[in-house]
């Protein structure tokens, strides 16, 4: 099988005088480097030319599926790692919620007690102890929506990396698809050439 398809890219080559070995130089300099769009353009530009179909070198595509799956695996470990941050951010809100919680039901209390209130030791006036505690509620409501915020943007991000996995993927399978088209035709066109020269002996 393998056989069969050098043999199909040599024939190829052949008729069309594209020189292999300087373009395998070439796309191998440029494979290892640029994004994998990139790579997928570039290696369709530099392929050789058939009629109306382009091929492309066996040894090409591997690398290229290597590419991808590389990208696809940082894209996994990078989701990966978004995810325990954004429970780790859960986890802080749920205590920081807590902590609100405790802080509002103290000031409850606070409220309704005398207007001197004991504090550190020293009685203090209601005014005065109700502007500490508020200060303190307000400086954990800051922390709580700072969290939020950074929560937010995790998830949104999250979500970004998400949609490009899905998008690679499926560009992926859509060149895959392309390439496995083209190699049947060219078998089919291989086939039909071999089958003329038979009849001409």
């Amino acid at each position: 099988m393998i056989k069969n398809k050098i043999a199909k890219i040599l024939f190829i080559a052949l008729i069309t005088g594209t020189p292999i070995n300087a373009q395998n130089e070439q796309n191998e300099a440029t494979l290892d480097q640029g994004p994998v769009a990139g790579q997928f353009d570039y290696t369709i530009e530099k392929s050789s030319k058939y009629e109306e179909y382009r091929v492309v070198r066996t040894n090409w595509l591997y690398k290229l599926k290597s590419n991808v799956l590389d990208s696809l695996s940082s894209l996994e470990t990078t989701i990966a790692e978004k995810e325990t941050a954004i429970d780790s951010l859960k986890s802080e809100i749920k205590s920081i919620n807590s902590n609100l919680e405790n802080t509002q039901e103290k000031l409850d209390k606070a409220i309704t007690q005398k207007d001197s209130i004991p504090f550190l030791g020293a009685e203090l006036p209601k005014g005065q102890y109700n502007s500490i505690m508020w200060g303190l509620v307000l400086i954990l409501a800051v922390g709580a929506a700072f969290l939020f915020l950074l929560f937010k943007r995790s998830h949104h991000l999250t979500g970004e990396m998400r949609e490009k996995y899905s998008d690679l993927e499926k560009e992926y399978d859509a060149h895959r698809k392309r390439a496995l088209e083209k190699e049947k035709t060219m078998a089919r066109q291989h086939l039909n050439e071999l089958n003329k020269l038979r009849g001409r002996d």
